[in-house]
């Protein structure tokens, strides 16, 4: 048994140390506070924005972005809109000649373009997002073209190339305060990327092995770029049937990513069944937070879209309203996507605006989200809503 003498040494040698542990346990906490205030809500947090990445052409020629009737600018729509997150694309630096066969469009969205749209989109307070399309131009299912800087590399030369080059453009955007919340390497790579050392089927055989050691190079090159801010990671495909087993692949082969990127278009994809029911399938099979990273649908019946009519996905009326009921549609099934692992829709082409050069007789323009005078339409209210909380 032990006295009252003991007793009281025992509390002044050791009840000073626990009062300060219960204060620096205390600090710890509240240290951490914030984080877990940060973190609770994330797995809830739904993206929804789009793709802008010609906006600073357009602005730059004449072109006015107006949210409610007042020009507030492309960024600032979005924002009193509700959305939360606004998309740009990266091309590789397109030599000369490339730029008089393409034209400006189709060699613009280089790195010295990019950048200071990424700053304006960091500085609103937006969630930036970059896609890589490790190309002189536009990359897709069926171009993954080589630049042409490195089209006479080896693929172990490639590769070396492809991590460099994205960790000097992610420490480039980081340095000028447009460090990228998400990443796409690569951009719709169902056959894989940079043709031909890259391309994933040949001769009816997959090379799985080759295209999981460029992704995984260029994963390495972003991380070496981010410093201490490491950004989520999208592997992004246009909509096809195998993409399970794309992604299942991908992982036994030791690739480490975040999110699924799924590419949706009603006029090529069919009907939002078939959406359901292929998200659905991703989820319950790969079970990763899924995005669907590109979508759009017609505001006006006009020429531009009038072979689309009959096609069995088109199910809305090509109107403001319309396209509001398909934006609409499509937050509905992400959002009801088992395990809460529906986590965004963003609209392609939302920046196109048919009054200016290079756009006016661009079908796109009849998709966007701003009409021929540069009004936001009711669509991108609806995925504002659906950021904010209220989109079902």
């Amino acid at each position: 048994m032990i006295d009252a003498v003991t007793r009281d040494r025992i509390d002044f040698i050791f009840g000073d140390r626990i009062k300060r542990l219960h204060w620096f346990l205390l600090i710890l906490i509240i240290g951490a506070l914030p984080s877990l205030l940060h973190a609770a809500p994330a797995r809830n947090n739904f993206l929804s924005g789009a793709d802008v990445s010609y906006f600073g052409y357009i602005q730059s020629h004449g072109g006015i972005y107006r949210y409610h009737h007042k020009s507030v600018g492309l960024i600032q729509a979005f924002k009193q809109s509700g959305c939360n997150c606004l998309r740009l694309r990266l091309w590789h630096r397109t030599p000369g000649p490339e730029k008089s066969r393409r034209g400006k469009l189709g060699a613009l969205n280089n790195l010295a373009y990019t950048l200071p749209l990424a700053q304006k989109i960091k500085k609103a307070g937006l969630y930036f997002i970059l896609d890589m399309h490790f190309s002189d131009t536009w990359a897709d299912p069926g171009h993954q073209f080589t630049p042409a800087a490195w089209k006479k590399l080896s693929v172990s030369q490639l590769r070396l190339r492809l991590q460099a080059y994205c960790r000097r453009v992610i420490a480039t955007l980081r340095k000028a305060g447009a460090m990228p919340d998400m990443v796409l390497v690569g951009n719709e790579i169902n056959n894989g990327m940079l043709w031909p050392q890259g391309k994933l089927w040949v001769n009816h055989k997959a090379r799985w092995n080759r295209l999981a050691s460029l992704l995984n190079a260029a994963i390495a090159g972003v991380y070496a770029g981010s410093g201490s801010h490491k950004p989520k990671i999208m592997i992004q495909v246009g909509d096809f049937s195998y993409a399970p087993e794309f992604y299942h692949q991908l992982i036994a082969h030791g690739v480490h990513f975040d999110v699924i990127g799924y590419d949706y278009y009603p006029f090529w994809g069919g009907a939002l069944k078939n959406l359901r029911a292929r998200l659905n399938g991703l989820a319950k099979s790969v079970h990763k937070p899924i995005i669907v990273a590109e979508t759009a649908y017609p505001w006006i019946n006009d020429a531009h879209n009038a072979s689309w009519k009959s096609k069995p996905g088109m199910q809305f009326p090509f109107t403001a309203a319309g396209q509001a009921q398909y934006a609409q549609a499509v937050i509905k099934i992400v959002k009801g996507l088992p395990d809460h692992l529906g986590r965004g829709v963003w609209w392609w082409g939302a920046e196109y605006n048919a009054d200016q050069e290079g756009f006016a007789h661009n079908p796109w323009s009849y998709r966007s989200l701003f009409d021929r005078h540069g009004n936001a339409l009711p669509a991108m209210r609806v995925l504002g809503a659906a950021a904010l909380g209220s989109g079902k």
